[in-house]
């Protein structure tokens, strides 16, 4: 399945196995009767435990941790097993951590209690590990004053500062800059956590640069820029070193496709390329020549490699983690395969994630777990020992038994495209047939829309009785460019022809009900199921559109978008969608909004007052034209929501809807 450079197969080889570690007990479950439904709220509750991250050094760990409903920044020393609490904020909640040094950790915030469309800035905060010495470094806001050290609203975290083998106070961090006609472009500066001094370290490089990559001397060596079709990239030798352009490509030419990843110690860059195959797999990219190496690092066939590299705090390469059918992670060096195997033994049909200092024959490690049915659990992990322990779990009130499973699988499209997707089967399903189906989609389209893991709005609906399909149409990433490339100019057409091919198979194969079946998604999900009840009026029994876009036209019109801001957005929405002047007809063709009325099916509608993505002028319009023409529509705008819902209250009500829709529309007749 993964394939790897020669120089490298005998690394795979070799290796000692660690002793089977013993089994992980059983989840104390908080759910009493397999009969009472599971509450709404158990869903969307927020997490007790989250984001948990283990030092360099191995001694400490740091988490996000529920405290009085707000989220909190906590450590724990591992010898000592004693918990502190170093920050905790009475209107924001902690959000991104991760350590600077083993004693110095880094955080942004977020506030929970607000909508997504009253948030403001993240912001960037540094804090020791005993919750001394804490400094702001970067605005919450335009509006912020008094502190003229503080980096401006937009400045990310980039990464960390390395001196010889040591990390230090330093960080590196992304300040972005918008020029006229939408132009982005973003500088790398050096920033002191403790005394916010920051010095420039992108001075004469190319100007509209939009992402770098830092060698592991600190040192900017690759930028890369967009102008309109084109993407650039850039590259120098040594700091000293002019820069100069040593590659580029067109949003169409997958054959020179490059995206640059990472250096390792030795100065060996990374990137991910197609390369003439199907699927992006690793190469190594010799800066001089602009050049691949003959062979990839790794590929795994049916799915696309784009970043995931594991390096030692030294620099080495040791492997590469990947999303395939579940998130996986390839060890190039055989010792951490063997630990990985031993782990995924202990914990089976779970996805176990190594964090830590990977080459220490004495290192603590952080295992991350989860699964379809399992939120996540974190796990310490001696590995001079082989022992592993469990130290938090972040929803204990889930009962991992009541969750459904999902499955990841492909089915043909009526033109032979195959279609990855995922499949959940209601927990307490007597039998898989003839069960009524909800078809989902979250958006993009031009993202990977489905994972394995546990999803709240997956299990909500398989706890109430309904199967869920989540196809992968064309235009969906991660899968190849061929199913990428395909949805190209097929809004309304091919890719929703690859939804309807992915329920006609679950009727063939008589898991769904051709009686009961519905669909539901946000954002592009939302127009998939607008355009569903368009062209298919006798499978479709009814509609769930959240943040939907429901008409293409609207999403170059509607000058408030946020697909507007950036110039490069606008080409590739012109090549992915559409002309709206030249595809004028095809625009028409595939607009809800415009063949409202065809929809006869009942129509479930929510949006967010101040969404900037897709502004609820959408959903306006559409309710307007099914009115218009004599349908009825339940309707919500949730004012302080933007492009999907944040707060918990708002999830609940939402789906409490949903529910409520489903039993109305999806009962047996």
């Amino acid at each position: 399945m993964t394939r790897f450079s020669n120089s490298r197969r005998a690394l795979l080889a070799t290796g000692t196995a660690l002793p089977l570690l013993s089994a992980i007990p059983e989840f104390v479950h908080a759910q009493t009767s397999d009969n009472k439904l599971i509450p709404i709220q158990d869903f969307f509750r927020r997490a007790q435990i989250s984001n948990v991250t283990i030092a360099p050094d191995g001694k400490r760990i740091a988490a996000v941790r529920l405290v009085n409903g707000r989220k909190a920044l906590m450590t724990l020393d591992l010898a000592t097993r004693k918990p502190l609490i170093i920050t905790n904020f009475k209107d924001a909640d902690v959000a991104n951590i991760r350590w600077i040094n083993s004693d110095r950790l880094l955080f942004t915030l977020i506030d929970l209690q607000r909508g997504k469309g009253d948030q403001v800035a993240g912001g960037l905060f540094a804090i020791n590990f005993d919750g001394s010495e804490y400094r702001p470094l970067v605005e919450r806001s335009w509006l912020t004053e008094g502190n003229e050290r503080l980096m401006p609203v937009g400045t990310e975290y980039h990464s960390r500062w390395r001196e010889g083998e040591k990390f230090t106070d330093d960080i590196v961090v992304s300040r972005p800059s918008m020029h006229a006609q939408g132009k982005f472009s973003s500088s790398l500066f050096k920033l002191n956590t403790k005394t916010g001094y920051a010095t420039l370290l992108t001075l004469g490089a190319p100007g509209d640069t939009i992402t770098w990559i830092t060698d592991w001397n600190n040192v900017p060596r690759v930028a890369v820029t967009v102008d309109g079709a084109i993407t650039k990239m850039h590259y120098r030798a040594t700091a000293d070193a002019p820069w100069k352009q040593v590659h580029q490509f067109s949003v169409d030419e997958s054959d020179k496709y490059i995206n640059p990843i990472g250096f390792n110690s030795k100065g060996t860059l990374f990137v991910s390329a197609y390369a003439g195959q199907d699927n992006a797999a690793i190469y190594a990219f010799n800066g001089e020549s602009g050049t691949l190496s003959p062979e990839p690092i790794a590929a795994v066939k049916g799915f696309d490699l784009t970043e995931g590299l594991r390096f030692s705090d030294e620099g080495e390469l040791l492997g590469v983690e990947f999303e395939a059918d579940r998130e996986r992670t390839y060890w190039i060096d055989q010792s951490l395969a063997s630990v990985q195997r031993s782990i995924d033994q202990a914990i089976p049909n779970a996805v176990n994630l190594i964090r830590g200092n990977l080459t220490r024959p004495d290192a603590t490690f952080l295992v991350a777990s989860y699964s379809d049915v399992d939120p996540g659990r974190y796990f310490i992990f001696d590995r001079s020992k082989g022992k592993l322990e469990q130290i938090a779990q972040s929803a204990p009130w889930i009962d991992t038994k009541r969750m459904a499973h999902t499955e990841f699988f492909r089915y043909q499209a009526r033109d032979g495209m195959t279609i990855p997707a995922t499949l959940t089967l209601p927990a307490n399903a007597a039998n898989a047939k003839n069960l009524p189906l909800v078809v989902l989609h979250y958006g993009g389209p031009w993202v990977r829309p489905i994972s394995w893991q546990w999803d709240p709005h997956v299990q909500f609906l398989a706890s109430r009785g309904y199967a869920v399909l989540m196809p992968a149409p064309r235009a969906s990433t991660g899968f190849g460019w061929k199913l990428f490339r395909g949805g190209w100019k097929q809004w309304g057409l091919a890719m929703q022809d690859d939804v309807t091919d992915g329920v006609n198979d679950l009727i063939k194969r008589g898991i769904a009900d051709p009686k009961r079946i519905c669909l539901a998604g946000a954002s592009y999900g939302g127009y998939l199921t607008m355009m569903g009840l368009v062209k298919e009026p006798n499978l479709f029994r009814c509609g769930i559109n959240w943040v939907g876009v429901t008409d293409p036209e609207f999403m170059f019109s509607v000058t408030w978008t946020d697909f507007n801001e950036v110039d490069a957005a606008r080409y590739s929405m012109e090549a992915m969608i559409g002309d709206p002047v030249k595809d004028a007809a095809q625009f028409n063709l595939t607009s809800p909004v415009k063949r409202a009325s065809e929809i006869k099916q009942p129509v479930l509608m929510a949006y967010g007052g101040l969404d900037r993505r897709v502004p609820v002028i959408n959903g306006e319009k559409m309710k307007e034209a099914l009115e218009k023409n004599g349908r009825s529509v339940e309707w919500v705008v949730y004012n302080d929501e933007a492009h999907g819902w944040l707060k918990e209250e708002n999830n609940v009500d939402f789906w409490s809807r949903v529910e409520a829709f489903l039993t109305k529309n999806l009962a047996p007749r």
